[in-house]
């Protein structure tokens, strides 16, 4: 997925994986400056309130990107290491899909990615509802996520950076 002048195909797959990595980074400084250590320097912080709400934001910054990110690298894998048909025929599968048709069967990466899809689905398409059972933190999914993007650059030796 080298993006230079002799790749045939332009992308902007650096440019997503940048903005998820950016975001990511803001959301973790302002998640940073809003806890306090306790006044009685007992173990623990307190955590302030946000008006803006930007650690959040950057959460659900980072929880799309890599999921545009994902879905960009996945689809210019699969043309380049199958063909263009291949990649319509896939376009619309799950991301575990698309990893196993490229030779990935990783376990835990592909656990990882059913995790993520339905996290994604939840926090950004409002598709939490009270019988789901589980809270979801956008903190920690968009951490999940970016450690999930960064096993799969590293799982096909890939250079983001």
């Amino acid at each position: 997925m080298e993006n230079n002048m002799h790749s045939f195909v332009h992308t902007n797959l650096h440019v997503f994986y940048r903005i998820a990595y950016e975001s990511h980074m803001a959301m973790n400084e302002y998640l940073n400056l809003g806890m306090k250590p306790k006044p009685d320097n007992t173990h623990g912080h307190i955590v302030t309130y946000d008006p803006e709400q930007k650690s959040f934001k950057n959460a659900l910054v980072t929880i799309v990107f890599c999921g545009v990110f994902l879905e960009s690298l996945l689809h210019l894998l699969i043309v380049e290491r199958k063909d263009f048909e291949t990649a319509k025929k896939y376009d619309r599968k799950s991301y575990e899909c698309k990893l196993q048709l490229l030779g990935c069967n990783d376990q835990p990466i592909l656990d990882e990615c059913k995790h993520y899809r339905e996290a994604r689905r939840e926090i950004v398409h409002e598709k939490a509802y009270i019988d789901n059972r589980r809270i979801r933190i956008a903190q920690q999914e968009a951490a999940s996520a970016m450690e999930l993007i960064q096993k799969i650059v590293t799982y096909f030796g890939l250079k983001m950076d």
